[in-house]
């Protein structure tokens, strides 16, 4: 409603009294007539009316100084003009204004000294506004009983606004005592309400608030959606600060850590300055869960426990006790662990699930537990895992939090020493993670929802090892690795704002190329790449499950005489299961860092080489990386040395930094056929999808701009192989997607980037500005082979359970068996022959990793993988 629509009685009591009780639906015009009537009028009543409509109009604006300023010299001035009635509404307003500052007590008194003189048309709003208090205070259940009594006296007609409170209040109540479905009903009939009355900045709050209950559901992308449709809709993030903390929360639980914790400060920032403190306990709480997840313990520990007095101060207990919980889950995992830490901690886990926080009473629980157990405290470690134990049968508990019950289970099966029970419980976990995956489209989430898989395969492969059986430690390794490259969206995302974005930050990356000072439009361009990755996380859909044969008799047929070398750590150590000839064994290789820090070396030292290095120096930077890769050697591939040096070819499976390990630089590695993939499955189903390929379809060539091989080497690679050649102004993103759906080669030259700080933004450059991995998501089925002659853009960042993400991990992602690219710099005056050399051992029937292999060790180079598949020859 605007200034321009609203219609107030004409006389100045009765318009006064219609502006008082419609603040809500248009706050500034309120506030400008509020300010025209105290500076003319001399009225007594008038100005005591002014001053209400004043202080309701400041608090939808956000600002509760002024409307407590405006409250309590409209109080001052009914009591001096003995109004008694009028007193009294401004007490219940007041009350309301000290419960948004946090001050509980003092809403309290205003609300007991407000009750003798209302009307009877009030006292139903009072006990709305007891109910909110009381849901302020931490007690839910009291708040549930008083809101649902005053939703029974409160008339659908003449109360329609408060109507509207009580059963926000009651949803909010309702989500705090894990009645989510109860929540999510109240909160959109209030909702409604709002929005029939006009009041759409309520309205949108309410969409926000049921953006809430999904996100303690577990359901992180309606959580996202909703609220983003909420500050659609009209909701002010700087009037309600608190709803910035709320979306911080969900976008660290996406990963996303490092901008919930600006948004948390900022946040933090505009409640002290609208003098909001009261607040500022649940944003020191959401920074202190931020900084946990990003592994600043002690930032924390100090935000957590911070939070907790700021919750004392204002008697809330609840809260306090999450708050606790938090600080000891800071506390444990930064070292503390003696008896009465670990005692401590016990107590707060007890608290916190008392008050309804199910998921961090199981998850501190769980920590507690294994500190107590390398104490030696058993019985205190069995106790506690046994009651994290039970969330796994919680049908109310979010996936996450019932796969969490279940790796406590597995835990207690582990101390028992009963295997069979550890693996099943294992297994529950993950189907718990796997179900909650089917739902996510974006792969960002699927990423971050698989976060716990990593410690549930841990704990399997442990129990495998124990038992000593190569076999099943295979099995093991395969079920948490990559798991979210195991789903498959069922169709492209069809979201016309986020391909919009990636227009603009095409165009936007072009003007930053063409600017002599380009630092106004880097702004421009950081903005739209974060306008970018929230709308990615947006995207609505299902996925599917890849069904691919990946049993030991399927994985023996398909790797021939092929040699298999599947990588792991555990316990800082590193492992092998290899299957040569049918016999699968297990090998232990030592220490993980050794070989981390050798991989790290080699590829420091060939991009030195390849940016270029003085005469004198050269042969220093050679000795290094031979002598880094002959450790490196000794240490993975020594129980497959006699394999290899019959000629077989190898298929690696990685695992934490030796994903980006380029493989040519091992003596036993040169000149010989090398696919590293992320995961078995990956591999098998790269041989379905090389298979099913078109054996008639035409290769694709593209060149990108600015990079001065490109252009001759894709015209060149097209005169030998025909195809499709997409060059100059006609290789834009829009043209190369709709060309490459679907093919079989695809060759890109072009200057390509990797981004370790957001892998998905790691692109190639077009004629139209860079092409990224999200925009890869529009495929409805990647090209069966795709050779990348950029730089760096074969490398991934690596997440916990060996989940990879980035560019040429989307296209396996979206169906391509097969994709060469470079892990570290490659001069490019050496690039083209390699490229003219693998495409003619292509043409001629190689598999993709035999040509690659053969192109590299013909000119010197060791910079390109064959990841993926690698292993059907091409028609």
């Amino acid at each position: 409603m605007s200034a321009g629509t609203v219609v107030a009685p004409p006389d100045p009591i009765g318009s006064a009294l219609w502006w008082r009780d419609n603040v809500s639906a248009a706050p500034e015009a309120a506030w400008q007539k509020a300010e025209e009537w105290l500076s003319r009028s001399g009225d007594a009543e008038l100005r005591v009316l002014a001053r209400h409509i004043a202080a309701l109009a400041a608090v939808e604006r956000g600002r509760v100084r002024a409307a407590r300023h405006h409250a309590r010299l409209g109080l001052a001035a009914a009591r001096r003009a003995g109004q008694a009635e009028r007193a009294a509404q401004l007490r219940l307003t007041l009350a309301w204004i000290e419960l948004e500052c946090g001050a509980v007590a003092e809403s309290w008194a205003q609300l007991v000294a407000a009750e003798p003189d209302l009307a009877e048309a009030d006292r139903a709003r009072v006990a709305c506004l007891r109910g909110l208090l009381h849901c302020q205070g931490d007690r839910y259940r009291e708040a549930l009983v008083e809101l649902t009594t005053a939703l029974r006296s409160l008339s659908a007609e003449d109360d329609r606004r408060w109507m509207a409170n009580a059963l926000l209040g009651r949803g909010l109540a309702a989500l705090y005592t894990n009645r989510l479905a109860e929540a999510e009903q109240d909160l959109a009939e209030a909702e409604r309400l709002f929005v029939a009355d006009g009041r759409t900045a309520r309205a949108a709050g309410c969409r926000h608030n049921r953006g809430c209950v999904a996100f303690r559901a577990g359901d992180l992308p309606r959580a996202l959606r909703l609220f983003e449709e909420a500050v659609a809709a009209g909701l002010d993030v700087d009037a309600n600060p608190e709803a910035l903390v709320d979306r911080a929360e969900a976008l660290a639980a996406a990963g996303l850590t490092g901008e919930a914790r600006t948004a948390m400060e900022r946040a933090a920032s505009l409640l002290a300055t609208r003098g909001r403190t009261g607040r500022l306990a649940e944003t020191r709480l959401a920074l202190a869960g931020c900084a946990l997840r990003d592994g600043d313990v002690a930032v924390a520990a100090e935000a957590a426990s911070s939070a907790r007095r700021l919750f004392r101060a204002q008697r809330r207990p609840a809260w306090a006790a999450l708050a606790a919980a938090i600080a000891w889950q800071a506390k444990l995992r930064g070292g503390q662990c003696s008896r009465y830490a670990l005692g401590a901690a016990r107590r707060a886990a007890a608290a916190c699930a008392e008050f309804g926080w199910a998921g961090p009473a199981a998850e501190l629980r769980v920590t507690v537990g294994r500190s107590a157990a390398r104490a030696g405290m058993r019985a205190l470690s069995r106790k506690l895992f046994r009651l994290a134990a039970a969330l796994r049968d919680d049908a109310a508990a979010a996936p996450q939090q019932r796969a969490l019950g279940w790796l406590a289970e597995a835990l207690l099966a582990e101390q028992d020493g009963d295997p069979d029970r550890l693996f099943e419980a294992c297994r529950g976990g993950l189907r718990e993670l796997d179900s909650h995956a089917a739902g996510l489209a974006a792969f960002e989430l699927r990423v971050n929802a698989f976060s716990l898989a990593g410690e549930l395969g841990e704990t399997a492969v442990g129990a495998a090892l124990r038992i000593g059986d190569p076999s099943l430690v295979l099995r093991w390794t395969e079920r948490s690795r990559a798991s979210a490259l195991h789903r498959r969206a069922l169709r492209p995302p069809n979201d016309q704002r986020l391909n919009s974005a990636l227009v603009q930050l095409r165009a936007a990356v072009r003007e930053t190329q063409r600017l002599r000072n380009p630092k106004r439009a880097l702004r421009v361009v950081a903005d739209l790449e974060e306008q970018v990755r929230h709308r990615a996380m947006l995207v609505e859909g299902q996925t599917s499950r890849l069904r691919t044969p990946c049993g030991m008799d399927e994985l023996i047929a398909e790797l021939g005489d092929a040699v298999l070398l599947n990588l792991f750590s555990h316990g800082g150590r590193l492992f092998a299961v290899s299957v040569v000839d049918s016999q699968v064994r297990l090998h232990v290789l030592g220490p993980e860092l050794n070989a981390a820090t050798h991989a790290a070396r080699i590829r420091h030292l060939l991009a030195r080489q390849a940016r270029g290095t003085a005469p004198r120096a050269a042969p220093m930077f050679e000795h290094g990386a031979r002598r880094a890769a002959e450790e490196l050697q000794a240490q993975l591939l020594s129980p497959v040395l006699p394999a290899l040096e019959q000629g077989r070819p190898l298929v690696v499976i990685p695992t934490g930094r030796l994903h980006v390990l380029p493989w040519a630089a091992l003596p036993a590695c040169r000149g010989r056929s090398v696919t590293a993939s992320p995961s078995l499955r990956c591999w098998m189903r790269g041989a379905v999808d090389a298979r099913a390929a078109d054996p008639a379809g035409a290769p694709v060539w593209i060149g990108g701009p600015g990079l001065a091989h490109a252009d001759r080497e894709v015209r060149a690679l097209h005169a030998a192989g025909g195809g499709r050649l997409l060059v100059g102004a006609n290789a834009t993103a829009e043209r190369v997607l709709a060309t490459v759906d679907g093919a079989g080669v695809v060759h890109i030259a072009a200057h390509g980037r990797f981004r370790d700080d957001q892998p998905l933004l790691s692109c190639v450059d077009l004629a139209d500005g860079p092409l990224y991995a999200y925009d890869l998501d529009q495929l409805h089925r990647g090209p069966t082979t795709v050779v990348l002659s950029a730089c760096d853009v074969g490398r991934s960042v690596i997440s916990r359970g060996d989940q990879l993400t980035g560019l040429a991990v989307t296209l396996l992602g979206r169906g391509t068996a097969t994709v060469i690219a470079s892990v570290v710099p490659v001069p490019d005056e050496r690039t083209v022959d390699v490229m003219m050399s693998l495409h003619r051992s292509l043409r001629e029937g190689a598999a993709p990793a035999a040509a690659l292999a053969s192109a590299q060790a013909e000119h010197g180079e060791a910079g390109f993988v064959c990841l993926g598949y690698g292993g059907a020859p091409m028609r």
